[in-house]
């Protein structure tokens, strides 16, 4: 669930990919490109946020996309981005546009090195003339026809920073993936950072769980159906010991925490098995907890 993330993901998994980039022929086009709120399809539960990219000479869109998890990220832009020079909607209109505009946005600063490395400019404004024009004519479309359209607010609004994302239960997920991913690399030095492994990942950790908590890992998560983990669980599970693995052997049942589409009460239950296992392993490995669930 990269595209939630504030940070910039590049390469595999992502749209944006540099060596696919890169052989696209580089001209003198310019795109404007940004997101824009669609109040007709939005909902109290729900916002709809739309990003487009439009040909600046011509006014031609070249693409046009929903935001999977709003409000817009630097994920977001850079695939909408990607999407507009592989996938334009005529072949021949890939391209490399020598110019992007952009609503200046703190957001976008961490991919701007990436257009400059594709020998792309980005030009950062608080106006996109094209962009607000397009976005003005779909509003109109979907207006009622006795709807007045504020054609000045619709402009000024487009130019609001986006609002701040709402914590959910997702975010506290992805916290504790990023904090087991984090956790696992920290156990291999790092030629390009200078620094030392802080722990062997073989390294075993002895950690409390109740026979409870065992029978939900194994009946809940794809530890269910690993050759090794499973029958040594079970052992562990039987004979009413603590459950003895090894750092990366912990990092592969966090993961699976995580890993099914189960009911909202399982959830719960998987999130505080992780956040046991994860305080146990972060005072054993003397490395700091996963971030609270709700910080202030």
């Amino acid at each position: 669930m990269w595209e939630w993330s504030d940070k910039l993901k590049l390469g595999k998994s992502s749209a944006f990919v540099k060596k696919d980039l890169r052989p696209l022929p580089l001209t003198n086009a310019e795109f404007e490109a940004d997101f824009f709120l669609d109040q007709e399809s939005s909902t109290k539960r729900q916002e709809r946020w739309m990003g487009m990219v439009i040909e600046r000479e011509f006014g031609g869109v070249l693409a046009f996309k929903d935001v999977r998890l709003p409000p817009p990220t630097v994920n977001d832009l850079a695939t909408l981005l990607a999407h507009a020079m592989t996938r334009p909607p005529h072949y021949e209109d890939r391209q490399r546009p020598r110019i992007i505009h952009l609503r200046d946005r703190p957001q976008w600063q961490e991919l701007l090195p990436h257009l400059r490395q594709l020998g792309m400019e980005a030009v950062l404004s608080d106006d996109l003339p094209r962009f607000d024009e397009a976005v003005v004519e779909w509003m109109q479309k979907d207006a009622a026809p006795d709807e007045p359209l504020f054609v000045d607010k619709i402009r000024e609004d487009l130019k609001n920073p986006f609002p701040k994302r709402k914590r959910t239960s997702l975010d506290a997920t992805l916290d504790f993936l990023h904090w087991t991913d984090g956790m696992l690399k920290a156990g291999y030095p790092s030629a390009r950072k200078g620094t030392p492994a802080a722990y062997d990942p073989m390294s075993t950790v002895t950690i409390h769980l109740t026979l409870d908590e065992i029978e939900t890992i194994l009946t809940q998560t794809d530890i269910a159906r690993t050759k090794k983990l499973k029958p040594r669980l079970e052992a562990m599970r039987e004979a009413q010991q603590d459950v003895e693995l090894s750092v990366h052997e912990w990092g592969r049942v966090m993961f699976s925490l995580f890993g099914g589409k189960q009911e909202a009460n399982v959830r719960k239950q998987l999130m505080a098995i992780a956040r046991k296992i994860a305080s146990q392993l972060s005072e054993a490995l003397g490395i700091e907890p996963p971030p609270s669930p709700n910080p202030r």
